[in-house]
């Protein structure tokens, strides 16, 4: 059987307020070179078939910056959110078959083994889509989604953390932001996604509800490593992220 094909999405296109810096997110400098150049280099060790960028704020500067003719841009014009950005890729992937893997632009120190060992395990078990998961008991996340399962363990959906009660912030497993998919399933969830949420955005999140809902298996790979999917949003962040890449 001939291997199916992959596709990667990086989302890239934030402006990145809390960075209080007149460059986008993704172009801001870590060790001499932008955030997304790291995200860029950690996807060609996948061999994808095609790879997307979703660009908005600074969307020229960003395609500039990047002048390889094998990456795909996407404007999203208006900021509604990680579901809503994702809706944007649906009509430069329509003719795609296989699977999409998509990931943040602000997130240098993912591996490729990583990403690697997600896509194996998506494809192995033939799920809708495989989520990469973050256990962490010492409860130093604060910000990012919680995966709910139920009694079996299964995935039942994940809430972000704005919208989570006080009893969801204490779940101690994190959703990093890192998705694969199976294409045909993943434009019919963002069909239907909404935005009647705290902050009236289109989650991507929300298309586990919907695989869920309609029976879809949902699997996920957990990573003990929370430097991994480290998202850059303040220049403390930065300042971080430089100390990690230095070790």
């Amino acid at each position: 059987m001939p291997q199916k094909k992959l596709a990667v999405i990086i989302l890239a296109a934030g402006k990145g307020t809390r960075m209080k810096s007149p460059l986008a997110k993704v172009l801001q400098p870590l060790s001499g070179k932008t955030l997304l150049h790291y995200v860029l280099e950690t996807v060609r060790e996948l061999g994808a078939d095609r790879v997307g960028v979703v660009v908005g704020f600074q969307a020229d500067k960003v395609k500039s910056t990047f002048p390889d003719p094998k990456l795909e841009f996407v404007e999203q014009k208006e900021q509604l959110g990680t579901g809503h950005a994702a809706q944007q890729t649906e009509p430069c992937f329509r003719d795609f078959q296989g699977d999409i893997l998509v990931l943040c632009g602000d997130m240098p120190l993912i591996r490729a083994a990583t990403l690697k060992n997600l896509i194996k395990k998506h494809r192995q078990s033939e799920a809708a889509c495989t989520l990469l998961t973050l256990k962490d008991k010492k409860g130093e996340i604060k910000d990012f989604g919680r995966i709910l399962r139920d009694q079996n363990q299964s995935i039942t959906r994940i809430v972000e953390n704005k919208d989570a009660t006080e009893q969801e912030k204490m779940v101690d497993e994190y959703n990093s932001g890192v998705y694969c998919f199976d294409k045909g399933l993943f434009y019919k969830a963002l069909q239907v996604i909404d935005n009647g949420n705290s902050q009236n955005e289109y989650y991507l999140t929300d298309t586990i509800k919907y695989f869920v809902q309609n029976k879809c298996s949902v699997q996920s790979v957990q990573t003990d490593d929370s430097d991994e999917i480290f998202g850059i949003n303040s220049p403390e962040d930065l300042k971080k992220a430089e100390q990690l890449l230095s070790r």
